[in-house]
Parts: C-alpha cells; structure tokens; sequence
C-alpha cells in the first residue's frame, strides 16, 4: 500500500467510480477508492431482473431505518435502502437512465452554481453515452455508458404505450430528448443482457492502471483534518483501523445519505447536533445533513382480467422458460429491469417541467396482511400490473443527521414527506391521473380491478391518507451537502466544501434541487464535469508551484 496518495475516493458508487477511472487517466496520479461494501461480482448483479435478490440482501444493500413515524404511525417502518459493494446504488437498482430535464440543471446555477446549467450537462451526458438509437444533437454515440432502448417488448408493454397515447401524451422512441409530456419504453443500462453498473463501465479496465488502488470492506469512520486541511482517511477495512494519508484532495461520493454523515462524524456539520452525538466540532456547517429533498412513490396494482402480464415469468415452469430463454439468447424479459414503460407528466403547471413520473410493468407483488406490498421477491401469483408514479418535485425538506461518533450509530432520519400544502395537492393530483391512465380505453377491458389503494379510496382526503400511509421514497434523494453561492452552502460551484481545504464533495448530495427524474445518470455527468474542474485546479496549483 502507498504511503500516501494524491486522491482518495471515499464511495465507489456511480459519481466514485466515474471520478477513478477519469482521474487515474494520467499514469502520474496516484488514485486511493475506498468501498465500504464488496465486489459485487453476484450473478444476480450481472442478470438485469436479479435486482428482485438484490433489495433485500445485506451483501447487496445498506438498510437505514426511517426516525419519523408515518401518516397516524400505523404503517411499517420505513426503511430506505442504498447500493452496498463496487458500483453502488447503479449495482442494484432499476438501470433506466433518465437524465432529467435541462431546465434542471439551468435552476442550479440560478441558485448560485455557477458552470452548472443545461448545456454544460447535455454536454456531459453526451459524452458518457453510447446510445442504441445513435448520436443526436441531444444524444451521444460511443461514450463508455451503454444506453440500450426497448430492450424488451410484449403486448400489454405495448398496450401501456397505447395508454398514454390516449389520455394525450406525446408517443416518443427516447425519452430523454424530449420535455414534453410523453410515453415511451425506457432506456436502460444494459449491454448484450447485462447490466451495467457504474463498476462495471468505468472500473472493470481502471482496477488495471498501476496508479489506481481499489480497497473493498472499507468502512470510512472519519476524515482526518489538520489546520483547517483534509490530510487523510480513517476507515475500517475488514474491520481492522487503517490510516491512509492524502497529500492532494479526499473527495467524498458516498452519496445523499453516507456523504453527510461523513462529514459530520469528522466535525463538520451544525454544531449543535455534533456535541450531541459526541463529536467536537471542526466547522460549524448548519446545512449539512439538511435540506434534503427526495422523490415520494406511489404503486397501484391492478388485477388483470385475462392473463397477458409477466407475473408467471418469476415462478414455476414460467420461471424455468423465462431464465431458459435469457441463458440462451441474453433476451427476454430477464433482460430488462422492473418497469419496461415509462412516462412524464405535468401536473400542476408551475412551470413546463413534469413533476410526476410514472412506471408501468406487467406484474404486481403480492400483499403483507397489512395491506403493503412485500418485498420484490414475492410476486403475485394471478394476472396483474403495476402502475407506480413518483413525485419529483416536493418542496417538502427532510434531514439525515449522525447519533454517534462512529459509523455503526443508527442515522436519524427525518423526511418530513408531505410537509406543505402544495405537495398535498401533488400527491392527490399523481393518484387522479394515475386512475385516468388506467382507464383509458386500451387498458379498461383488461384491468379487472384496482388492488392498492382500492374503490372505496375516493374523497381527496381518503386519497391523501392513503398516500400517506402506502407511500415509499424514491431513493433519489439530494440537497445534504449542497453546492451554492449563499453563505450557508456547504459546498461550492467547484465541489469544494466550504471551510476545509482540501475536500471535496462529489455526488448526489451536493445537488442543491431535485433532477426530473431517476439520478443515476445525472450522478455520472456530475462526476465527469467534476474530474474536469479537479484536474483544472490541479494545473492551477503545478503552474503556480
């Protein structure tokens, strides 16, 4: 092991993966990325409808429970999951990539991150993709990301598509260039029926460079800062303490959740809550853990009166067929991920953007006895859909703050979902359009009945009840280490967290408002815009040397 390093990566999720590979691009840097979790090399990470074995598996997934009760507190605990192990959360979840809207991206520099707006990230997207339907003024062509369109079909895919179309959204091959409200089949990241993770696109050749070193099981405790600079990293790596020193920057991509954490466990964070949880505080940084804003989700299984979905595909002889037919050819339904139709729709006309973003598969998961859908494994065993929209622009803010010095402290999470009027509004207008979707004359001969949350949920406040109390968070959260001009930003336009040289923050959490859409993809275009700015300020620093 080197003695020191001139980057240490902490998280080797989409943004950590993307930063090793680009950084350690030149032989002259020595590259540290350090991963909490494992390889990662699971058969059910490579198949694309193995995430159904990845999302409750401890191997796979990182389980933070919720603090704050929901809706009346009779609803289960919530519990978000995160990508544990080499590629992170693009390690076990649904491959679409979405890239959001460019107007997105424009509101961040009016909130003060200057550089960051739709251009500089098409841009960015564009040079990642490897897009199946070719390079376009908004899609790019041999980029390392393969960006594969309509990976699978069958007619009730196809009959969803018809759907939209009839209820008045505009019918498109891509959904990404477009920000009209629209239809289509999602693009997903898999490559000859494979999914493709951030590890798997970006480290598989990098692990090769003799400048770059990759340590799994190595659970980052805390960020050794001396004189107001970060020097280095305190982690556990198999559970035994190791130092490993830095004589450049730390750039922290643990993601919305372990990025702040990290910094409040190595004292910067509000003050307040660090003493309580036994850490002297460095830099008194109110707006770290805080701020944040996620996606809220909604799923509305159907009956299906005639049996022309997929639930048959996940067991028995279907199963048998279905794994048979993707040993062989790599195709079939195995080869996709959970949701093949996706769609975008504006609902409340603040302004062009869609603020809800609807799912659609041909299967349903079976029901607890409290009426909540149980884990992804356990699929219905009659003819069923799913139509499952999310909400994507709640103006509600939440927290993640530390409870103890040392990574094993449980997280303190607080969401506060629904916490203004105008997402309540939101919430009950997404389940309203979500019932006109489904009863557009495509689907009504086929859908029997409406499973979750059912006929007799009808008034605006049964409907917001019900949201409150079935609802599940989208795991695409951002805002705890956001960029900004304001005196309050925790990190700067350039990354750099405000009050520590040396430091740097890159990943999701650092988004100071919410993407239209999933953030896997935006995560990645951060990351390369951000290995440019690191390597400019690199140069600045040799030259002025």
């Amino acid at each position: 092991m080197e003695d020191s390093w001139d980057y240490i990566i902490v998280g080797a999720g989409s943004a950590g993966c993307v930063l090793a590979e680009q950084l350690s691009a030149d032989p002259d840097i020595r590259v540290l990325l350090l991963e909490a979790g494992g390889s990662n090399d699971s058969r059910w990470v490579t198949i694309p409808k193995g995430v159904a074995k990845l999302v409750t598996n401890p191997d796979h997934i990182w389980a933070y429970g919720v603090s704050q009760p929901r809706g009346d507190g009779s609803a289960p605990g919530e519990v978000w999951i995160r990508g544990k192990g080499l590629g992170g959360s693009s390690a076990i979840n649904g491959m679409i990539w979405s890239r959001g809207e460019p107007a997105d991206y424009d509101e961040w520099e009016k909130l003060g991150c200057t550089g960051w707006n739709g251009d500089a990230m098409t841009d960015a997207f564009r040079k990642l993709e490897d897009h199946g339907l070719g390079a376009s003024a908004m899609r790019g062509a041999g980029g390392p990301v393969r960006v594969a369109p309509k990976i699978h079909s069958y007619p009730l895919a196809e009959t969803m598509v018809q759907a939209g179309v009839e209820l008045g959204l505009k019918p498109v091959d891509d959904l990404n260039a477009s920000t009209s409200d629209r239809v289509g089949f999602y693009a997903h990241n898999v490559r000859s029926g494979r999914r493709e993770s951030a590890a798997t696109t970006f480290l598989v050749r990098a692990k090769k460079r003799p400048n770059l070193r990759v340590v799994t099981h190595a659970m980052a405790e805390r960020l050794v800062i001396e004189s107001g600079r970060a020097v280095g990293v305190e982690a556990k790596v198999a559970g035994q303490p190791l130092r490993f020193d830095c004589v450049g920057e730390v750039i922290v991509s643990g993601g919305a959740l372990e990025s702040p954490l990290l910094l409040q466990r190595s004292g910067i964070g509000p003050a307040e809550v660090l003493r309580a949880a036994g850490v002297d505080p460095v830099v008194d940084a109110p707006d770290v853990g805080g701020r944040m804003r996620e996606h809220l989700g909604f799923s509305m299984p159907h009956r299906l009166s005639r049996d022309v979905g997929s639930n048959r595909s996940f067991f028995g002889i279907g199963l048998l067929r279905a794994m048979a037919q993707y040993m062989l050819t790599r195709g079939g339904i195995m080869a996709t991920g959970p949701f093949e139709v996706g769609a975008f729709l504006n609902l409340t006309s603040r302004d062009a953007r869609p603020d809800l973003q609807l799912y659609l598969g041909g299967y349903t998961f079976a029901l607890g006895d409290d009426k909540h859908p149980v884990p992804l494994s356990s699929i219905d065993r009659k003819p069923g859909m799913t139509i499952y929209g999310q909400l994507l622009r709640l103006t509600s803010e939440g927290s993640i703050m530390i409870t103890g010095p040392g990574s094993d402290a449980p997280a303190d999470i607080k969401p506060n979902w629904l916490s203004t009027r105008e997402d309540e509004r939101t919430a009950i207008a997404a389940v309203h359009a979500m019932r006109r979707y489904m009863a557009q004359p495509a689907l009504v001969g086929l859908v029997e009945r409406e499973l979750l949350p059912g006929a007799a949920v009808q008034s605006d406040a049964q409907i917001l009840a019900a949201f409150r109390r079935l609802s599940t968070c989208g795991l695409h959260g951002v805002g705890t280490c956001r960029m900004g001009g304001d005196n309050r930003a925790v990190t700067d336009a350039r990354l750099r967290v405000n009050g520590v040289r040396g430091l740097r923050v890159v990943d999701c959490s650092v988004m100071p408002s919410p993407v239209t859409g999933n953030t896997n993809a935006p995560a990645m275009a951060l990351a390369l815009r951000a290995s440019g700015l690191i390597r400019e300020d690199r140069c600045k620093l040799r030259a002025v040397a």
